[in-house]
């Protein structure tokens, strides 16, 4: 079963790895996604900074947050968010889609900001950060924290979803009506 990119089109790359790992993309797809998503995000923060004169987003780690512990919350972050869609998107859970999956995953970025944005600026996403980090020429020995962290998440949270969480979706429900309802099997 693969996901396709219609339903990835507000994407963010960590997922992508993330999707990667649970076996719903393949490879050729996350790389390709991946890397025009970071070049997209260099050309969005480029217009920002003709029209703006700066660079709005640029992050960095907190004074008084160590490197590591960057990593680390960026990690966390960006594990969250990548269960999050990957049980939204999960067809195997019975729900027909809709407008909750885009509402559960945009809950969960901004819980993620909530916590990040005064430690590390919440990056949970290597584009968004090397975007804007680049055009404003703000590369620090830091940054290794949102490259690092949000990719360990996705390769952590692919796997650990696709064969912890995922298969005790496996057999419970079946897809009817073309895929538009769902409905649970009959208990035995």
């Amino acid at each position: 079963q693969s996901i396709h990119s219609s339903k990835l089109s507000s994407g963010i790359n960590a997922e992508y790895g993330g999707l990667f790992f649970a076996r719903k993309l393949s490879l050729y797809r996350a790389t390709v996604l991946s890397v025009v998503q970071i070049l997209g995000a260099i050309l969005g923060a480029a217009i920002m900074k003709a029209i703006f004169s700066d660079v709005p987003g640029v992050v960095s780690i907190a004074k008084g947050t160590s490197s590591f512990a960057g990593l680390i919350l960026e990690l966390l972050g960006t594990l969250f968010l990548v269960l999050t869609v990957l049980a939204t998107t999960n067809g195997k859970r019975g729900h027909a889609p809709g407008y909750l999956q885009p509402l559960s995953i945009g809950i969960a970025i901004f819980v993620a900001h909530l916590f990040l944005v005064p430690f590390t600026g919440c990056g949970i996403n290597p584009a968004r950060a090397l975007g804007t980090n680049i055009v404003a020429g703000a590369i620090k020995g830091e940054i290794y924290a949102y490259i690092l962290g949000p990719l360990i998440a996705a390769a952590a949270g692919g796997i650990v979803y696709e064969f912890l969480f995922s298969p005790h979706y496996s057999n419970k429900y079946q897809t009817v009506n073309n895929g538009n309802e769902m409905k649970g099997e009959a208990s035995a």
